[in-house]
């Protein structure tokens, strides 16, 4: 286990319990925000932290597979790094995306605030 494992499952539960809260929110305790607009923000948070957490997620449970495969396998050397730098793009570009539609959800956040002048 190397210090991008700690960290890719740090942020999974991290991601998985943002998920959560974003789906835990009641759109009747927000009656100054249409139900459209709630709904919406709830949909587009709960999908970009999904997103974040099903990469680190994925990241681990590659890891430890490969490891069993190449105990139960023969295969050349040179493919070790490339095999696990494609993943680590994967999980980064996961990580990439999650944060930059946390950010376009927080923004619909925003403007359904301040169009109802309620809260999110």
């Amino acid at each position: 286990m190397d210090t991008f494992d700690a960290l890719a499952v740090i942020l999974g539960v991290w991601l998985t319990l943002r998920k959560l809260d974003a789906n835990s929110h009641d759109p009747a305790k927000h009656a100054e925000i249409r139900k459209e607009d709630f709904e919406r923000w709830q949909r587009a948070a709960a999908r970009a932290y999904a997103i974040g957490s099903y990469g680190s997620f994925f990241r681990e449970v590659f890891h430890f597979g490969f490891i069993w495969y190449l105990k139960h396998h023969a295969m050349s050397p040179i493919y070790y790094p490339r095999i696990g730098f494609s993943v680590d793009v994967l999980w980064w570009a996961s990580l990439a995306a999650c944060f930059y539609l946390a950010r376009q959800a927080r923004q619909l956040r925003d403007s359904a605030r301040a169009a109802g002048s309620g809260a999110l």
